[in-house]
């Protein structure tokens, strides 16, 4: 009865999705008939269990971050990194795609969210890649996949997510996505270098003191905002919460009083974009509760846990089966949806595995941005071949390199647990 119930419930959601339904009705609808279909469940917890799930203050935390982001975004703060990054990498052959990444890695310690790393950095740099005389395809593949650092690093929206959904600390995740983000950084930098040799791209300029001295001025004050939510968080001053209020707080003072980008029409425009997204990321968490919730009740999760070991029980053959699943269900699903709906489902085998689950918690998120890199999802590889203006047939050629060498970061991440752990463990 429990496989059959598992089988229908699969069934209602890919033919829901073929349809083109929004992923947050897809959710719902599911779990409302599975529901009403049910004898043994009273109908009345349909209004009752998405209420709950909805009504957490940690999911505060991910909206406040995301006004921060866009703030951010509209204040046109990015062109003040990317003058830093450039001081400090633009020398390095193939400089302005090396500056494009630092860049990224600067801008997802403030935004939380690859789209906005992507529309910030690539309204910016894919133009002035391409006056360089870098292929189109080859500058948005670098904004597209560089901007997955922000769903790693600190404050990601998805560790947050995944902290509601998984009952973890938020600041051992904040920790824990520290080195593999750079560690992303490193190696896609790394790519970037063998390609630009190849290829022959140009350097920017030579590395000079002083430039990085006065372009470091100019940006120290947008680099404080990650400093503060760090601190705040990992040092015990503040929740997650109120480390988001912090962050939109000193957002809006950076871009509206200190530099005097942020005017009233542009800033009514990003608490109206601001509200659009959290108005949607509160349905999903809704819904995916109230189908998390008729899962769990099903013992759902434990029956597929069961059926993976019935197929093997070695430890590694089933990280490996974990990894797939995530990586084929990130090319087909948002990371909101994906991590509310899966972890619930994941975690009972991980926690039986012996996985910690803030390891857990990085596994799925790098998984969940490398899938997003692919169509037909693909938000973020949108977003930036709508600025470049190419298409997404264009770009994979290019972003393929790039994945290969996320891939490689997931893979040491799965070998070497204390790549996520270590840090916690010592400031924590």
């Amino acid at each position: 009865m429990i496989i059959s119930t598992g089988y229908l419930i699969l069934i209602m959601l890919i033919v829901l999705l073929l349809m083109g339904m929004p992923i947050a009705f897809v959710l719902g609808v599911t779990a409302m008939v599975m529901i009403l279909l049910d004898p043994a469940v009273v109908p009345q917890i349909i209004g009752l269990i998405p209420f709950s799930g909805a009504n957490n203050y940690l999911l505060v935390a991910a909206i406040l971050f995301m006004i921060a982001g866009e703030v951010m975004n509209q204040g046109r703060i990015a062109e003040k990194l990317i003058n830093f990054a450039s001081s400090l990498v633009g020398h390095i052959r193939g400089g302005l795609a090396h500056v494009n990444i630092l860049t990224s890695l600067f801008f997802s310690e403030i935004s939380g969210t690859a789209t906005s790393d992507a529309a910030a950095i690539g309204s910016v740099m894919i133009p002035q890649m391409k006056k360089r005389g870098f292929p189109l395809a080859f500058a948005a593949a670098v904004t597209s996949t560089s901007a997955t650092m922000a769903i790693i690093i600190p404050p990601s929206l998805n560790l947050i997510l995944y902290a509601y959904v998984a009952d973890t600390s938020i600041a051992q995740l904040f920790a824990a996505g520290i080195i593999p983000g750079f560690l992303v950084c490193f190696l896609l930098m790394f790519t970037t270098y063998l390609i630009a040799r190849r290829k022959g791209f140009p350097i920017e300029h030579h590395f000079e003191w002083k430039r990085v001295g006065s372009t470091g001025k100019s940006a120290i004050l947008p680099l404080t905002l990650p400093v503060l939510i760090l601190v705040g968080i990992l040092g015990g001053i503040f929740t997650a919460t109120e480390a988001g209020a912090v962050a939109a707080f000193w957002s809006i003072v950076l871009a509206a009083v200190v530099y005097r980008t942020l005017t009233v029409s542009s800033f009514i425009s990003t608490l109206r974009i601001a509200g659009q997204r959290s108005a949607m990321l509160m349905f999903i968490v809704a819904t995916s509760t109230l189908l998390g919730w008729y899962l769990t009740n099903q013992q759902i999760p434990q029956e597929i846990a069961q059926a993976i070991l019935n197929i093997s029980d070695n430890y590694w053959v089933v990280l490996l089966t974990i990894n797939l699943f995530f990586l084929l269900a990130g090319t087909i699903i948002h990371g909101t949806p994906a991590i509310l709906m899966l972890v619930p489902i994941f975690l009972p085998l991980a926690d039986q595995l012996g996985i910690d689950r803030v390891h857990f918690g990085l596994i799925v998120t790098i998984n969940l941005g490398i899938g997003q890199q692919t169509p037909p999802v693909a938000s973020v590889v949108l977003i930036t071949c709508a600025i470049a203006r190419i298409s997404i047939a264009a770009i994979v050629p290019s972003m393929l390199w790039f994945i290969g060498a996320m891939l490689v970061a997931l893979t040491l991440i799965n070998l070497l647990p204390g790549l996520s752990l270590w840090l916690p463990s010592v400031i924590l």
